[in-house]
């Protein structure tokens, strides 16, 4: 079956569809790039089902998403679906934040605007708060600004949300940042 027959064509029940390609595009960076591009470009389908792969393959194999970080942080500003800002902001708040002065400065804004913006959608906000405090451990002079937007978040979040906030307060109390 090839890709595009894949994403359009089955259900949303896909581990059983896509277990296949998710093993093939680990290895196989043709794959992988072409899984990339209709995750991007795509119908709203092959966004929403291609990110999902993507989900899985960077859980098998984070690395190989780390050329594709300016591409994954420039998709934040052009994202159609939650899917690909929820890969995205999962994939950087997991594995590798990259060490380009200008993708810092654009992610680490993103991230805090994100954090701010009350939505149906945690994941998003959760990542973004992940991702504020994997940058504050680099750059400790922006801790009390995290501590800020935390206690201001906190005032009216859901419980996931809420949980996050007080793991990150306690991880930067220990480190001695606030």
């Amino acid at each position: 079956m090839n890709l595009e027959d894949a994403l359009n064509q089955h259900t949303i029940d896909k581990k059983w569809v896509y277990q296949g390609l998710i093993a093939r595009a680990s290895k196989d960076l043709d794959l992988l790039n072409a899984v990339i591009e209709k995750a991007f470009t795509g119908n709203d389908k092959e966004r929403k089902r291609g990110c999902w792969i993507l989900h899985h393959v960077s859980d098998a194999v984070p690395d190989v998403f780390k050329i594709h970080s300016r591409r994954m942080v420039a998709q934040l500003k052009i994202a159609e679906t939650n899917a690909e800002e929820r890969f995205v902001l999962r994939y950087f708040s997991k594995y590798y934040l990259p060490k380009d002065e200008e993708i810092e400065g654009f992610l680490l804004d993103y991230c805090f605007e994100k954090m701010m913006t009350p939505s149906k959608i945690q994941a998003p906000r959760i990542y973004s708060m992940s991702i504020a405090y994997r940058m504050v451990k680099r750059y400790p002079e922006l801790a009390k600004e995290l501590e800020q937007s935390i206690l201001v978040i906190m005032e009216d979040c859901n419980a996931g949300l809420k949980s996050r906030g007080r793991r990150v307060q306690a991880d930067l109390r220990a480190l001695g940042l606030i």
